[in-house]
C-alpha cells in the first residue's frame, strides 16, 4: 500500500506489524495466526531480521519499506468492529426467503454459504421432509436462514418450517443465530408450511 509512503521519508513505504500471543496485524489488515503455514515465510524472514518478501515487493523491491514492529505478544489479539462503508447491491428476487412465522419459499432462499474453518462450527441433523436424515455442518455464527438455505434442494419446491426443540417448536426468527437459537449440535425438524 504505497499510500502509506510520506514525502518527507524519501518515499519510503511504512509497515507497522503488531505481534500478538498468537499471531500478528500488519497495519491495518486482517489477523494472521502464528501457526498458518501460509504465514511461515513472512515469520522466518522477520527472526531473521530482514523484511519480508511481500512487504519489499510492496516497496519496489529497491529497500523502500520502513518496518515497525509493535510487540504485544503478551495479548491475544481482540478484533475492533469496523463498520462497512460501501455500497450494497440486492441480487435476485426481493421477497422475503421466510414469512413471519418462520415459514421458508425454498425459491427465495440464496445459496448456502461456505463454512468458515477459522470460526466455530457445529453440525445439525435434520430429519427431512422425505424422513431422511442430513447433517448439515455450518457456523455458529450463521443464522437460522443460512441453515434452511442448505436444505432448499432437499425441500424441491415444497414451502418448509423448521422446528427444534421437546416438544418441536417453530424457528420463528430466522435471523437468530445458530448459537442463539441454541441448535448447537440439535436436532432439526423439517416440516411442510
Amino acid at each position: 500500500r504505497a499510500e502509506n509512503a510520506s514525502p518527507d521519508d524519501g518515499g519510503q513505504v511504512r509497515r507497522t506489524i503488531t505481534m500478538y500471543r498468537d499471531g500478528f496485524v500488519v497495519d491495518d489488515g486482517p489477523y494472521r495466526r502464528l501457526d498458518d503455514p501460509a504465514n511461515a515465510e513472512f515469520l522466518r524472514a522477520l527472526a531473521m531480521g530482514r523484511t519480508p518478501r511481500e512487504l519489499e515487493e510492496e516497496g519496489g523491491g529497491e529497500g523502500n519499506v520502513l518496518v515497525g514492529l509493535v510487540d504485544k505478544r503478551g495479548e491475544e489479539y481482540v478484533e475492533s468492529f469496523r463498520s462497512f462503508s460501501g455500497q450494497g447491491t440486492s441480487l435476485g428476487s426481493s421477497a422475503p426467503a421466510a414469512s413471519a412465522d418462520g415459514t421458508f419459499d425454498p425459491s427465495a432462499l440464496g445459496t448456502p454459504a461456505t463454512v468458515d474453518e477459522s470460526q466455530p462450527t457445529t453440525s445439525v441433523a435434520v430429519r427431512l421432509l422425505n424422513g431422511k436424515r442430513q447433517i448439515v455442518k455450518i457456523n455458529l455464527s450463521s443464522t437460522v436462514q443460512d441453515l434452511a438455505a442448505h436444505l432448499r434442494e432437499a425441500a424441491g419446491d415444497q414451502s418448509f418450517r423448521l422446528a427444534a426443540g421437546f416438544p418441536p417448536a417453530a424457528l420463528t426468527d430466522t435471523s437468530a443465530t445458530i448459537e442463539a437459537a441454541g441448535l448447537k449440535g440439535a436436532q432439526v425438524n423439517m416440516q411442510k408450511a
